[in-house]
């Protein structure tokens, strides 16, 4: 089972993406980090189970890209996917995303409805068609 992790400084972000959660899978949790550093102090927990990172670019002392750095740089945690998760559509945060070592980069969805078919399409993937 696969186990979805949250790295975002949002409280309203994180409650939005439970209870869309809920409607997709309701067998599913959600591990919430709302600070970087917290997810990387206990990502051995995470690096060798079925998980997957959903990471936001824009939070205070700890930034997104600083954190991916930090997984990618964990002998444990270098397979472990990241896709970024952030409302900024800039072209130079995209691709230092992928140079830092991002497995996917997608836009926010607004609102529940649209969390609710983001959450769906994201898990589809991650547990049906990829290949790991």
């Amino acid at each position: 089972m696969l186990n979805l992790i949250l790295i975002d400084d949002d409280p309203d972000e994180a409650y939005i993406m439970r209870q869309a959660l809920k409607k997709v899978d309701d067998e599913k949790t959600l591990a919430h980090f709302d600070d970087g550093r917290e997810f990387v102090a206990s990502i051995d927990a995470f690096a060798n189970a079925n998980s997957l990172v959903l990471l936001d670019l824009n939070m205070p002392q700890c930034g997104g890209f600083d954190v991916l750095k930090l997984i990618k740089q964990n002998k444990h945690a270098t397979n472990l996917p990241v896709v970024i998760y952030s409302n900024s559509n800039s072209p130079h945060d995209i691709e230092l995303s992928y140079q830092y070592g991002a497995n996917s980069y997608v836009r926010k969805p607004q609102g529940l409805n649209e969390t609710v078919e983001f959450l769906s399409s994201l898990l589809n993937y991650w547990q049906r068609i990829n290949k790991t």
